[in-house]
């Protein structure tokens, strides 16, 4: 019965995994038009955007991708031998930053932060740069698998996208003078969910 109930879930992973993806990117995408129109999503981070509107849809995005990568990690561990060890650490990383980041806010538009702010900016840094490192490792691991052989290829592409994109990212944020810095985190964050969405699919696949 408990095995059972087990399958069950499991084959639940995958869809609700896609799911909260696709909720987490249209809360960025949508929710700067509610909070306020003349907002701009190029110039403002989804954070600032988040911190305008508290408990809002890009929170809720951002916790629920956060809770559902954790019970990714969780199943992953047991079915996929690929995923143990630092992967996991990592993915681990992602999970709890974005949790972390949903419940502590940051500061609204201001350049002077305030000791939570701190810890939303470091828990982002901390998931945003844990993803990538774990895509990249798993794609190793993958690699001499020929029935892994796509999942690999796309673990790959997006972790070396999302690196990219987290460069300009902190590019813009310092030198840049925060140009553009918006779209540079969507790209960024489009990225790693959707990497996201492709583990989540390896693991769903996995006997």
């Amino acid at each position: 019965m408990i095995i059972q109930r087990r399958h069950r879930f499991d084959r639940c992973l995958a869809p609700a995994v896609w799911t909260t993806v696709a909720a987490a990117v249209l809360a960025a995408l949508w929710a700067p038009t509610d909070t306020d129109p003349q907002l701009s999503p190029f110039s403002l981070t989804v954070s600032d955007f988040a911190a305008l509107d508290r408990g809002g849809p890009i929170e809720s995005g951002m916790a629920m991708l956060g809770g559902v990568s954790l019970v990714l990690l969780m199943v992953a561990g047991r079915r996929a031998v690929a995923v143990r060890g630092l992967p996991a650490v990592l993915l681990g990383v992602w999970g709890l930053g974005l949790v972390i980041a949903a419940l502590v806010p940051t500061d609204p538009l201001t350049m002077e932060l305030s000791g939570p702010a701190y810890v939303h900016r470091y828990a982002s840094i901390a998931a945003f740069a844990a993803l990538p490192v774990a895509g990249l490792l798993l794609a190793g691991r993958l690699g001499a698998d020929p029935r892994a052989a796509g999942t690999a290829r796309w673990l790959r592409v997006l972790s070396y996208a999302a690196m990219a994109g987290a460069m300009l990212m902190a590019y813009s944020a310092g030198p840049g003078g925060r140009e553009l810095i918006g779209l540079v985190e969507r790209m960024l964050l489009g990225c790693e969910v959707v990497l996201l969405g492709v583990l989540g699919r390896y693991v769903h696949g996995t006997p």
